[in-house]
């Protein structure tokens, strides 16, 4: 049984890609090269473009000192290297078997002991425009009765035929974000079965964005897949309450091995609400199973505040469009809404507040719940989370009863945002990269994937002695992301400093204004706890910030230069937080 749902309004625009394509190009040009005096002139948009995923986001590149945790006794290797080809999602298949996902090409490949095979197992045709793609993946852990091993892949099918990214070329629009299973057999992907088609074509906004896309085998047996709310659809499972019905987005929603609906669904047997497992979500690049309650939890973000992590029990309502983040403290712009604004689904819908909201937006992404003790008893079944903005890798314990989250002290999580200042008591590891994936694997050890296509994986320090991967820190590279400054790199009489404090208005930067002359370079080091960005403009604004220069995703403890040539007075502010603002006075020498 196949489930369809297509949306037949809204036709593609390359009037409005390419708008939005100008705000992308803003965002990420700079995670291919370095850029000092121009704005990046490398940037081509039909080629090795996996910052298009993400997009709203400028992307954290890996620690040029590498990733690292807290844990004295535990240490990272290098499984896999940086590769640069926008990974999104990984899935063992065995001891040191990987399958990862490419998200612009629609290959999956295979990384045995540490080496990439020299064929995929699996090619798609993929629309691949800004987070459309090859996304998500996860392997049956078990055979069928019959001696078959499945694979379940989501991933936005172009609509054209064989070629990726046909909607650039104004080809066809994407076929839909679909969920297929395939059998793994002699090495190869194959038979596919559709069990979801779903929407790919924007909504409201007319971005080709909050398409989900992860997908995770539940204790029950069935796959569970999250899709957002692709580009501003409007309807029911929005909380909007003279939309029309539901239409296969903004949820999480479930099917058979064989792609049925599953009996008993919270929202009734008619089609499309017997696939809705849960709804009100505005985008999530997250979920997991809890394995000691077998509760669903999921990762969601926000638009420019309320990232949040939430317990995800049938006939979960998460609020968007009307509440994101904890209901008292939502802030979109609807007055006081609580969950009586709501739309119920069906009589089994309830609303929750996230067991936890960052303040400031972070980019959570994978979370994955540590069901093993390889790392130390103390972190068994503990809940890690991975980020995008930051490459931070966060770690909470639970209660008894495992309904709320605690700090790695076991102290109480408070009921409202956590704020920045907090992060260093939540964080485990960082240095990551952009983190797009978080699995266990069969040796019981933490795997960490980053964008940039490097794999890494946490173990005791004792281990990582006696059982060293191929890989080093010279093996990492530059690949892919923009190029940051360690500290331990600037020299001591480096001039025109300005150090990041933090989001702190116009008080975020220690000189501000600061001055300079002609042909000098002004060196920002970020001394805060989160990442920030340093993009030209006074106030955002998607056609212009960062047309002169802009940094990326600066992490905690590096440093980004520029250099100006030409005397003027330069305002610049933060993309992840735009009230904080900055400027350069150059004069001529």
């Amino acid at each position: 049984m196949v489930l369809i749902f297509i949306l037949k309004s809204n036709k593609f625009s390359v009037k409005s890609c390419f708008t939005f394509f100008s705000l992308l190009l803003l965002l990420s040009a700079s995670l291919i090269v370095t850029q000092y005096n121009n704005f990046n002139k490398s940037f081509l948009p039909f080629s090795n473009s996996y910052f298009k995923a993400f997009a709203q986001y400028s992307i954290a590149p890996t620690s040029p000192s590498g990733p690292t945790v807290n844990d004295p006794n535990l240490k990272v290797q290098i499984v896999f290297p940086t590769s640069g080809k926008g990974n999104t999602s990984m899935a063992f298949l065995a001891p040191n078997d990987i399958l990862v996902l490419e998200k612009n090409t629609g290959k999956v490949d295979r990384i045995i002991n540490g080496r990439l095979s020299s064929t995929p197992v699996l090619d798609v045709a993929v629309a691949n425009y800004i987070e459309r793609g090859l996304l998500g993946i996860a392997v049956a852990p078990n055979l069928t009765l019959d001696g078959k091993r499945y694979v379940y892949l989501y991933y936005t099918q172009a609509g054209g035929g064989n070629k990726d990214g046909d909607e650039f070329l104004g080809l066809a629009p994407p076929k839909g974000n679909m969920v297929y299973r395939y059998e793994w057999t002699n090495s190869q992907l194959i038979n596919p079965t559709l069990l979801m088609q779903l929407p790919a074509i924007p909504g409201s906004t007319g971005r080709s964005d909050h398409n989900g896309g992860k997908v995770a085998i539940g204790p029950d047996g069935n796959i569970y897949a999250v899709i957002g709310e692709v580009g501003g659809h409007q309807t029911k499972a929005q909380n909007v309450k003279n939309g029309p019905q539901a239409d296969g987005t903004g949820g999480i929603l479930r099917v058979t091995p064989n792609g049925q609906s599953v009996p008993n669904s919270p929202f009734g047997d008619k089609s499309p609400l017997s696939l809705y497992f849960a709804y009100g979500i505005r985008n999530s690049f997250g979920i997991a199973f809890d394995p000691v309650t077998g509760k669903l939890w999921d990762t969601e973000n926000g638009p420019n505040y309320g990232d949040e992590i939430n317990q995800v029990n049938p006939g979960f309502n998460s609020g968007w469009k009307l509440i994101q983040g904890f209901a008292k403290e939502s802030h979109l712009g609807h007055g006081h809404t609580t969950s009586s604004s709501l739309v119920n689904l069906s009589s089994n819908a309830q609303y929750s507040d996230p067991k936890f909201e960052w303040e400031d937006p972070v980019g959570p992404t994978a979370l994955v719940f540590l069901n093993s003790d390889k790392l130390g008893p103390q972190y068994k079944d503990d809940l890690f989370v991975g980020d995008i903005n930051n490459g931070n890798l966060y770690h909470f314990k639970l209660n008894e009863d495992r309904t709320k989250l605690l700090y790695p002290n076991g102290q109480p999580i408070e009921d409202k945002p956590t704020t920045s200042a907090q992060i260093p008591l939540l964080r485990f590891g960082a240095g990551f990269g952009g983190i797009t994936d978080l699995q266990i694997g069969p040796d019981g050890f933490l795997y960490v994937l980053a964008i940039n296509g490097a794999i890494f994986r946490i173990v005791p320090a004792s281990f990582a002695a006696s059982n060293p991967t191929s890989y080093t820190l010279s093996n990492l590279g530059s690949q892919g992301q923009q190029q940051l400054q360690s500290l331990s790199t600037i020299l001591a009489n480096t001039t025109n400093k300005v150090t990041i404090v933090g989001v702190k208005g116009n008080q975020s930067y220690d000189p501000n204004p600061i001055n300079i002359k002609a042909g000098d370079t002004v060196t920002w080091i970020n001394a805060d706890v989160i990442a920030h960005t340093v993009t030209s403009g006074k106030d955002y604004n998607r056609l212009t910030s960062g047309l002169l220069f802009h940094s990326g995703s600066i992490i905690s403890n590096t440093a980004y230069s520029h250099r100006f040539t030409i005397p003027g007075i330069y305002d610049y502010l933060c993309l992840f937080h735009p009230d904080m603002k900055g400027e350069v006075v150059v004069v001529s020498k």
